[in-house]
């Protein structure tokens, strides 16, 4: 048998033994970055697609995620609602005849409404030169179409009546050039499920969770207006050409917390593959977050590829875990961790040694497609991606003898337990204070911040002995994974009415914060929700958090340190591409005489201790739990050495 990529990737999905592990890394995000910045290698100038690199180099091609920005702006209008016009996804959305889109654009902003015969909905996105230079290609929503109780009924009146037209001669034509060097998927649902969808890119990623105590009904109707959608285009891309479809992206065991996608995500993942099985399709999901507590789950879930799996250092699964537990029924995709690829992050050593262990812990090597989770990173050494090519070539012949790998059993992979109502505050008298900071219950708990007021008690002992301590316990059950985002943010909301009420008597009384913090989402980067995280935990345990917000520039964290002279400056980056900005700001704070003043910690999945420590940083976390724990060193003035 002659093997091409293509055969050797899809005889690996199908659990067939091929002659050696297929090796296809994403470099679209590197491609474009570097096109842009006129960085490319010089053989590759004058390319004008990532495919171009694959061939030159002789590796495989996975055509998976959408490239957003060929097809114009027609393409991303409907950005903000999750749906987008482009011919590699198998058919096109049309809006109802009766929905208005009204489209006004600000420079780089595009402002929509849509005018339902249910009422009006308002959204935003953005696509800017500094998204263009890092990469990116999808736009990002700057205002989320909802944003109240108004909101969900026009867009269930949108999404029931979406039209579904079937495109299946415009993705043969874009799967076509691909030829035998390796596979496209028809990108078919950006979600996971209708209330994935609705998370996801509806609303803001904290305010979800307040829409989902608030508003559940609300809710629970507008997912099932969604899901009509859902289900036209399950059953266009079945009758379509493409032989694998994508349904569901970015699913975590933080954000789609393990109850949470157990009830809204599991069935509709299994529906769907149902679906796709019966008219001989596979379903791949791009399954790129922390999974830990996803992992059977997952598995239950009916996908036949886990795309861009990216197991530790950066999150919290090893890729022998994920061959254990996985690769007897579902192709693993990814492996290697972008920040592998960074020589800031990872030295040439601990880069080899990754490797090493990775032949030693996939025996017998197939059901794996080895690539770069979740992408080429824009600053990537390339050498490194042709060392992967080279250890491949030579290691990656199959079946694979076993090595250092262990297979994990089912029971060896426990869901994370269920929130606990454990007490630890030993005062009785502020017992209540805990519950309601536990249930989120911020109405409540202001009449229990009076009562005790009105008995006369301390309002500094109902801060500190009371409110403080029980969210120094939730704070500490949420790191040790035994609540999730959900359970922190409504007591964070409950936190925050509490103090409306004890508030004014603390001043008159003098509170004295723990110490001050400013935190923010450095240059180019979007993300924030664990930046929002990490500043609600800090808040709880008694810090006075001053918010930076996202896409920060170096000169900006430089002044408000300055302004501010905080005790510690945290900083965040989701993506390898942002990375660098830390190192920015931190030779900034150096030039203007300001660094020995303030505490410089860094996180995000990307940032790994060897980076924190090469770019000077105080402190480094890896999660929100665990910067609680930093911060409280940092300011207590102990030497804090970052971890290695």
């Amino acid at each position: 048998m002659g093997w091409t990529h293509k055969k050797r990737m899809l005889a690996t999905i199908r659990g067939e033994m091929p002659d050696r592990i297929p090796y296809a890394p994403r470099l679209d995000l590197w491609f474009a970055a570097n096109k842009n910045r006129g960085t490319l290698p010089a053989p590759y100038r004058a390319f004008e697609h990532y495919d171009q690199v694959s061939r030159d180099q002789g590796w495989g091609i996975a055509k998976v995620v959408l490239d957003y920005q060929h097809y114009g702006e027609d393409g991303i209008l409907d950005r903000a609602l999750g749906v987008y016009r482009i011919p590699a996804q198998s058919y096109y959305v049309h809006l109802p005849p009766e929905v208005e889109r009204r489209v006004n654009k600000v420079g780089e902003r595009f402002h929509l409404e849509y005018v339902t015969p249910q009422g009006t909905v308002r959204a935003g996105f953005v696509y800017s030169e500094e998204m263009r230079r890092s990469g990116v290609t999808i736009p990002w929503i700057f205002e989320h179409a909802l944003k109240g109780p108004k909101d969900y009924e026009p867009l269930a009146y949108i999404f029931e009546n979406l039209a579904v037209e079937p495109a299946p001669e415009l993705f043969r034509q874009w799967t076509a050039p691909l030829g035998e060097d390796g596979y496209a998927v028809a990108y078919a649902l950006t979600a996971g499920s209708p209330m994935h969808h609705i998370m996801k890119i509806l609303t803001d990623a904290t305010d979800f969770y307040y829409h989902y105590r608030d508003h559940g009904k609300k809710m629970q109707a507008l997912a099932e207006s969604i899901g009509v959608f859902y289900r036209r285009v399950l059953k266009v891309v079945a009758e379509g050409p493409g032989e694998i479809a994508l349904v569901g992206a970015n699913f975590d065991d933080t954000i789609t917390y393990p109850p949470f996608f157990r009830d809204h995500v599991l069935p509709f993942l299994q529906e769907a593959s149902q679906v796709l099985h019966a008219r001989g399709k596979l379903m791949l999901c791009h399954t790129d977050g922390e999974n830990k507590g996803l992992m059977e789950y997952l598995f239950e879930s009916g996908m036949d590829i886990a795309d861009s799996v990216c197991p530790a250092p950066m999150t919290k699964v090893t890729l022998a875990e994920y061959y254990g537990r996985w690769g007897k029924r579902i192709t693993i995709q990814g492996g290697i961790p972008s920040n592998l690829l960074l020589a800031e992050a990872t030295t040439d050593q601990d880069f080899e040694n990754y490797l090493d262990r990775l032949f030693q812990s996939v025996a017998p090597g197939n059901r794996l497609i080895l690539g770069v989770a979740d992408t080429v990173p824009p600053d990537a050494r390339f050498d490194r991606l042709r060392r992967i090519a080279e250890r491949v070539e030579k290691e990656g012949r199959l079946p694979l003898e076993a090595g250092g790998g262990r297979p994990v059993t089912a029971g060896a992979i426990q869901e994370a337990p269920l929130p606990g109502k454990i007490d630890t505050v030993e005062d009785a008298r502020f017992k209540v204070l805990k519950q309601d900071l536990y249930d989120g219950l911020d109405g409540e708990i202001q009449g229990h911040i009076q009562e005790l007021l009105d008995r006369s008690i301390h309002p500094q002992d109902i801060l500190n002995r009371g409110l403080l301590a029980a969210m120094e316990s939730i704070g500490q059950e949420f790191k040790d994974g035994r609540l999730f985002v959900p359970e922190v943010l409504l007591a964070a909301r409950a936190m925050n009415a509490a103090l409306a009420v004890l508030g004014p008597h603390l001043s008159a009384s003098g509170r004295q914060a723990r110490g001050k913090a400013l935190i923010g989402t450095v240059q180019g980067d979007l993300h924030d929700i664990g930046k929002n995280m990490v500043i609600i935990m800090l808040r709880g345990v008694g810090f006075d958090v001053v918010d930076l917000g996202i896409n920060v520039p170096a000169g900006d964290f430089v002044r408000k340190v300055a302004e501010e002279k905080p005790h510690i400056l945290g900083l965040s980056a989701l993506l390898t591409t942002t990375m660098p900005q830390m190192k920015k700001v931190i030779e900034g704070l150096v030039q203007a005489g300001l660094r020995e003043g303030v505490k410089v910690m860094v996180g995000g999945a990307p940032v790994s201790p060897t980076f924190a420590r090469q770019i000077g940083a105080d402190g480094y976390a890896a999660d929100a739990g665990e910067a609680v724990e930093v911060a409280k060193k940092l300011v207590a003035g102990c030497s804090l050495l970052v971890a290695g």
